[in-house]
């Protein structure tokens, strides 16, 4: 089941129409949106009604794909309905709303994850083995951005304080992940926590971040510099900086700069040597995939690594709002 029905949604959607392990039966959106959807993608059904959703049988799990702000409410009534739950990210719009997801999760003993695309890509995957390896030696310092410029419209959700707009809930998260996701690597970790956050910004004129730059240094002596942009088009590379080389991703969140996309690749330069292209090439979607990925978790809670677990998913949001606080901005909705 499909809840919410924007740009990312029909992402979703259109992904999974050459999946054959998984299939959309049933969305929701706000009124009047939930049809042409469904009659776009080749939905069997479609409603006004969350609970009506929430009620159908042959829905086992729920895309959360609504804006920011409804993420947690969304996610709790898939939850006490006994679904499993992928939310598109953020989770929520905090730490705090978080862990409430997460627990009543755990309590109800259904799968949850936060749908960061890019870590069920294989690609991260082979990454992870490569860094493993020592192929560039010793881990010391990440960089990875996600900009994009958007049109200033005080009316549109990226503009918009009230529905948790600005760069860092809407793209932040991701660079941030992946530092993180680096960084314990460096120490023979699943993830890590930088233990000290130096952050600046430009908050435009309706009030969100539409600039943001965070340096995080971690226990181990790993440092990274990530940004995110919602006005400044400065790419979605990522670079990781070794003893004996480094890696770049060129479109480290989307894995061959489409969202439909199948082929995708990271370069390795070690000292003294050629560069190595490696290339990773997947049969279907990166959405498909996510998606794929959820169902081979089950009957089990929580996704494999390096998807992102409940733990990964806390620590990200703690940053995050500590990224926000940093730059003045309130509490988001």
């Amino acid at each position: 089941g499909v809840i919410g029905t924007g740009a990312i949604a029909n992402d979703f959607a259109t992904a999974l129409c050459a999946s054959e392990r998984c299939r959309i039966v049933n969305v929701t959106s706000f009124p009047g949106q939930a049809q042409p959807f469904a009659e776009k993608f080749g939905v069997a059904r479609a409603t006004d009604s969350l609970d009506e959703l929430l009620a159908d049988p042959e829905v086992q799990a729920v895309y959360v794909a609504t804006p920011h702000p409804l993420h947690e409410k969304m996610a709790l009534a898939a939850i006490a309905a006994g679904k499993h739950v992928l939310v598109e990210k953020p989770l929520a719009t905090s730490a705090d709303a978080a862990a409430r997801i997460i627990d009543a999760a755990k309590r109800r003993g259904v799968f949850l994850m936060e749908g960061y695309m890019y870590r069920c890509h294989p690609l991260m995957a082979e990454l992870v083995s490569r860094l493993r390896a020592g192929a560039i030696g010793q881990i010391r310092h990440v960089r990875a951005d996600f900009g994009f410029r958007d049109p200033r419209n005080p009316k549109g959700r990226l503009f918009d304080p009230a529905l948790a707009g600005g760069g860092i809930l809407d793209v932040g998260g991701y660079p941030v992940s992946f530092a993180r996701l680096i960084a314990g690597i460096a120490t023979g970790k699943p993830l890590a926590e930088p233990s000290k956050l130096t952050a600046a910004g430009h908050i435009g004129p309706t009030g969100v971040d539409e600039l943001a730059q965070l340096t995080l240094s971690f226990d181990s002596g790993v440092t990274a510099e990530v940004a995110c942009a919602i006005r400044y088009d400065f790419g979605c590379g990522a670079t990781i900086f070794g003893e004996e080389g480094r890696i770049k991703l060129v479109d480290a969140w989307l894995p061959g700069g489409q969202r439909q996309g199948l082929e995708s690749s990271f370069v390795v330069e070690r000292d003294g040597q050629p560069a190595e292209v490696v290339q990773v090439n997947i049969p279907r979607a990166i959405y498909a995939l996510e998606a794929e990925l959820v169902a081979d978790a089950l009957p089990g809670t929580q996704a494999t690594w390096p998807a992102m677990t409940w733990d990964d998913t806390l620590a990200n949001l703690r940053v995050m709002d500590q990224w926000r606080a940093a730059l003045g901005l309130p509490p988001a909705p």
